[in-house]
């Protein structure tokens, strides 16, 4: 059950028992936002939604040494001499460090454990650092010589252990822009009646171009990544990841990650974490998670109500902000001030984003500490309306967190995290991207990815890309997700998708067989030898766009800038 089952099923209710024009009726003339919702909650507690996903849901897992145990010996499984399987073994063993309850030995364990995989693994580096941590945690005496001797075995034989891959550090290709310092000084915000808001340059741009290197205001990581990255810093920690010591659902890279998840957004997810990952997906867990940073943003909730209630923090963006003194008060004017579109939005649509708003509110006021911070019932109704104001810009704002594309790997598991990035936000979409975001962690560079002249646009894919869907499939993507009909050049000219793309006589091939064997291999030497001939090449035969042999150096190109910057998981590399 999801929160969208939830909603189809209190929908299908009230059209069978006749209420469901009397309750669309009631729920549109209400005003504001807040009643919206409390109205909806209403209906979903009389209808006993409510107390079905409480019974039916569980909340938070609770720590169980009876299911690290179990865990340990599928990871030992693994491990077994017979299997050698050190990757899944290591994997395997995440969640018994998880359930292992605080103080028990069975948390000990589960690090010297991890040790011990990694010992055999070759991974000299992470396995003193598991060591360490089976140290901290008390493991037992009766074990100890074991310990021991694996530290002065890994001690000797460390410096054997190749270096890890340093992200290549790229820099932008211009002058910081005067106004927004991690964008470079051509781009400009403009505004047309057709194209709305949109960032164009004021000089010609070549391919490889680096136009912006930006942080998120806030991220979140997806659930499946959970015992893999950092719920803080989302790197991929995971041969050393250290465990919430409430929930099993949550791990961390060091203690003052720990910390500070806890000490922010970590402190109101923790008691229903299990119910988040659930019940809802990463669009409502993105604007979860920004409306908590807001709340951690002051000491009280009247200090933010009245913040956002300032006329000159109403529809902001990135150029309107004072990076003299970016606090992350003066940072999140840019996220608050996205568009929501809502007078664009149907009743059903309304209805259904109030549903999961109503779910989502009450769960994390009645059963976290977040409902003593709100306080009475302005300060609830104040949180109703910004969760619901992120559920309705989340869905065209926020960004998905990628990384490099594998082999048998789906979309999803390509996606790591959400982030909200304000500058981002503001790049209007093209089934023929003229950029391209790769990520550093949490860190989205842009590159230019094909030639743009002075005066143009620059666009952005949303997932949409005419290589892949045909112009129906993404037509009828974005109008749904965006709202808007797409008129971009590949809409226009109807470009084929890439199995049906010509090869034009003029146009030279950059890349051959070898070039995808060793991207493919992710080969860092290769990618940072090979790059620039893609963009030199890409920025040359831009005007033959498109064709087979530009679709093919652009596909390196993406991949060799995900390998410059390690955007590589480990599971890739075995």
């Amino acid at each position: 059950m999801d929160v969208y089952d939830v909603s189809d099923d209190l929908i299908k209710k009230l059209n069978d028992w006749k209420l469901i024009g009397i309750i669309s009726g009631k729920f549109n003339e209400l005003k504001e936002n807040y009643s919206k919702v409390n109205f909806v909650e209403h209906a979903l507690i009389d209808f006993k939604y409510m107390e079905k996903i409480f019974l039916n849901v569980t909340l938070r897992e609770n720590k169980c040494n009876k299911r690290s145990v179990e865990f340990r010996m599928l990871g030992n499984e693994q491990f077994s001499l017979k299997n050698r399987k050190y990757f899944q073994a290591s994997e395997i063993l995440q969640p018994n460090i998880c359930y292992a309850e605080p103080n028990s030995e069975h948390l000990s364990i589960g690090y010297a454990n991890r040790s011990a995989v990694f010992f055999e693994w070759k991974r000299y580096r992470e396995c003193l650092a598991n060591i360490e941590l089976a140290r901290k945690a008390n493991y037992p005496e009766r074990l100890r010589h074991k310990l021991d001797k694996r530290e002065r075995d890994c001690q000797q034989l460390v410096q054997q252990q190749a270096p890890d891959i340093v992200p290549y550090d790229f820099k932008l290709s211009f002058e910081a822009h005067a106004q927004v310092p991690y964008i470079a000084n051509c781009l400009e915000l403009r505004e047309t009646p057709d194209e709305g808001r949109f960032i164009a340059t004021t000089r010609d741009l070549v391919v490889g171009d680096v136009i912006a290197a930006e942080q998120p205001f806030c991220s979140s990581l997806l659930p499946p990544m959970r015992y893999i990255r950092c719920a803080t810093c989302k790197q991929e920690r995971y041969l050393t990841l250290i465990p919430c010591d409430n929930c099993c659902s949550v791990m961390f890279c060091s203690e003052d990650c720990k910390q500070l998840a806890n000490d922010s957004f970590h402190k109101y997810e923790c008691p229903i974490i299990d119910l988040l990952h659930r019940m809802f997906n990463k669009i409502h867990g993105i604007a979860l998670r920004t409306t908590l940073s807001a709340l951690n943003l002051y000491d009280s909730i009247e200090e933010l109500m009245a913040y956002c209630e300032q006329p000159s923090n109403q529809q902001k963006c990135v150029f309107d902000l004072d990076f003299t003194q970016l606090t992350p008060q003066e940072h999140y004017r840019a996220i608050h001030g996205l568009v929501t579109n809502q007078h664009m939005r149907s009743v059903s649509d309304l209805f259904q984003r109030s549903v999961v708003c109503a779910v989502l509110k009450h769960f994390i006021i009645e059963y976290t500490p977040l409902k003593d911070f709100l306080g009475g019932e302005d300060g609830r109704n104040f949180f109703t309306d910004l969760l619901f104001r992120h559920l309705q810009t989340s869905p065209s704002n926020m960004h998905g967190i990628d990384l490099v594309e594998q082999v048998n790997e789906t979309k999803d598991d390509q996606t790591h995290s959400s982030g909200a990035y304000a500058f981002l936000s503001l790049l209007n979409h093209s089934c023929a991207p003229n950029t391209l975001r790769i990520y550093d962690g949490t860190k989205a560079y842009l590159f230019v990815l094909r030639p743009i002249k002075a005066g143009e646009a620059l666009y952005d894919n949303y997932g949409a890309h005419f290589a892949i869907f045909s112009k129906k499939e993404r037509q009828e993507r974005l109008s749904m997700q965006y709202r808007f009909n797409c008129n971009c050049e590949a809409c226009e000219l109807d470009h084929p998708k890439y199995k049906g793309m010509p090869h034009k006589a003029t146009v030279p091939l950059v890349n051959d067989d070898t070039d995808m064997k060793l991207l493919s291999a992710y080969n860092y030497d290769f990618a940072i030898g090979n790059y620039q001939k893609y963009c030199d090449f890409l920025t040359e035969y831009g005007a033959a766009y498109p064709c087979a042999q530009i679709s093919s150096a652009e596909e390196c190109l993406k991949m060799a800038l995900h390998i410059m910057v390690d955007a590589v998981p480990l599971k890739a590399k075995m």
